[in-house]
């Protein structure tokens, strides 16, 4: 991966990490299904009116929609609001990468190498050790399961986008995004009912619009945009490891803005995943031919050109 689309894709992870704390703020005024039906909502309208539909199936779309819209950012936003910190959830979320890895190899063929597996391998440490380090109450059995739904639908969703073959990247969100607000709403008017519905969007307030116009347009349509960019051009076990950023940004995001504490168990976590990411994206054959001394294979000997006038043939034996 070039350093330009590194850098891009850390930026990001960046966006994706403070989403956590916003997701909080938003949940503190909307119902979990309400806020994501808001978010997709306003991705694709009025936008909509001036992205052309993407060449691509619309059966691509509407998966993409369903599984981005419905399942990970409903299953995401019921999590956290069952008792799962902002935090915490970030982590969790980031199982994304061992899904996506897995259908990739299943659907793909992509060969997963042993650095990659070795990666992933300190990362699930990582998150293990926060999980199993818990004892503060900033988790519950039902919100980690509802985000590891959400984890599992990330990387099924990885798959739909990378099957698509879009090249138009922003246009495709947009349109997707017309998929998930309707089952959406049903499901908030089927649990909280239209009284409460009507409260939240009469009672706003400046955070609340803050949090959705975050959700929309620097979270949805400027991260997946890009991401999906990276997934179309580089190998899904390459990109899905930069997502074990997000975690660590999400942690300090949310110690920062919301005081959640963090433990030395939780820097030593945070320390496993950066390895593992580290570990993933190195590219360690080359790594190892510069350290010992190698070069590229050498070429083969040219043979000695005739030393005649130019263009001429050599002189045959006999007639010397």
């Amino acid at each position: 991966m070039s350093i330009g689309h590194l850098a891009l894709g850390v930026v990001v992870t960046l966006v994706w990490g403070f989403n956590f704390v916003v997701i909080r703020i938003g949940l503190d005024s909307f119902d979990p299904y309400l806020l994501a039906t808001l978010r997709f909502a306003l991705c694709c309208l009025p936008a909509i009116f001036f992205f052309k539909k993407p060449d691509v199936p619309f059966r691509h779309l509407a998966s993409y929609g369903l599984v981005l819209g419905f399942f990970q950012f409903g299953l995401l936003f019921a999590g956290i609001d069952a008792g799962l910190s902002a935090g915490l959830a970030s982590i969790v979320l980031q199982l994304q990468v061992f899904f996506t890895i897995g259908l990739a190899a299943l659907v793909f063929r992509e060969r997963v190498t042993p650095a990659q597996v070795t990666g992933m391998a300190l990362a699930a440490g990582g998150m293990a050790l926060i999980a199993a380090g818990v004892s503060d109450g900033s988790a519950t059995v039902l919100g980690v399961l509802l985000v590891t739904g959400a984890a599992a639908s990330w990387g099924l969703a990885n798959i739909i986008v990378k099957k698509a073959q879009t090249e138009d990247f922003l246009a495709f969100m947009v349109w997707s995004s017309l998929i998930p607000p309707v089952p959406l709403l049903l499901l908030t008017l089927w649990l909280s009912g239209p009284a409460s519905v009507a409260d939240s969007l009469t009672d706003l307030s400046w955070a609340s619009v803050g949090s959705v116009l975050y959700l929309v347009y620097p979270t949805t349509l400027f991260g997946y945009a890009v991401w999906n960019r990276l997934l179309r051009r580089y190998s899904t076990a390459l990109v899905a490891p930069l997502t074990l950023l997000v975690p660590l940004f999400g942690m300090a995001s949310s110690m920062i803005v919301l005081g959640e504490r963090l433990s030395a168990v939780k820097v030593l976590a945070a320390l496993l995943v950066i390895s593992g990411l580290v570990v993933t994206q190195v590219r360690w054959s080359a790594v190892l031919r510069r350290r010992s001394g190698g070069a590229p294979p050498e070429a083969a000997p040219v043979p000695p050109q005739p030393t005649g006038p130019r263009g001429a043939e050599p002189e045959p034996e006999s007639a010397r």
